[in-house]
């Protein structure tokens, strides 16, 4: 009798532990709000693209790229040309968007770690999630300049590499 009801038990234990781990799962997938033209497209070195290698990256949430082509616009979130999201899971990611045409872009990535779909800012406005710029420039006081993360493309686009960096609270 004693070792039926442990059999029930653990049954009944396994089913709670299934059903809690397919709730998170579901959980998780709904927090990945990622719309069709977010994309990102295939990489293909035989096209003119740009791809984005990011550093820094860690599991959960996502990845958000931002392409901007216009310094008045840079960091602003009607200033994108273009942004894609993909799903963060690992150290490493690459991002590739076709280019209409060639011209002078800056791209900035962050880790949305809680995948909210909002780039955290801390008290002094600063980042609050991992966050970088292309060309990776140093940090300075006040908003980051364009032509510091700037970079031209011509024939099959450019590769550029991203570091993100933590925030410091």
């Amino acid at each position: 009798m004693t070792t039926l009801k442990n059999q029930a038990y653990i049954v009944f234990l396994t089913i709670l532990i299934l059903g809690l781990t397919i709730a998170t799962a579901a959980k998780a997938a709904q927090q990945l709000d990622i719309r069709p033209h977010e994309t990102a497209d295939e990489c293909n070195p035989g096209i003119s693209q740009i791809r984005v290698t990011v550093n820094g990256v860690s599991f959960g949430g996502m990845l958000t790229v931002g392409l901007y082509d216009n310094p008045h616009h840079f960091l602003l979130k009607h200033g994108r040309k273009r942004h894609v999201r993909i799903p963060a899971t690992g150290e490493e990611h690459i991002v590739c968007i076709n280019l209409d045409q060639h011209g002078t872009y800056a791209v900035a990535a962050y880790h949305d770690k809680d995948a909210d779909r909002k780039l955290k800012r801390q008290k002094n406005l600063l980042p609050g999630e991992p966050f970088g710029l292309s060309n990776n420039p140093e940090p300075v006081l006040g908003f980051p300049k364009f032509s510091d993360s700037a970079f031209k493309t011509k024939g099959l686009g450019a590769d550029i590499t991203i570091d993100l960096r933590q925030p410091r609270f």
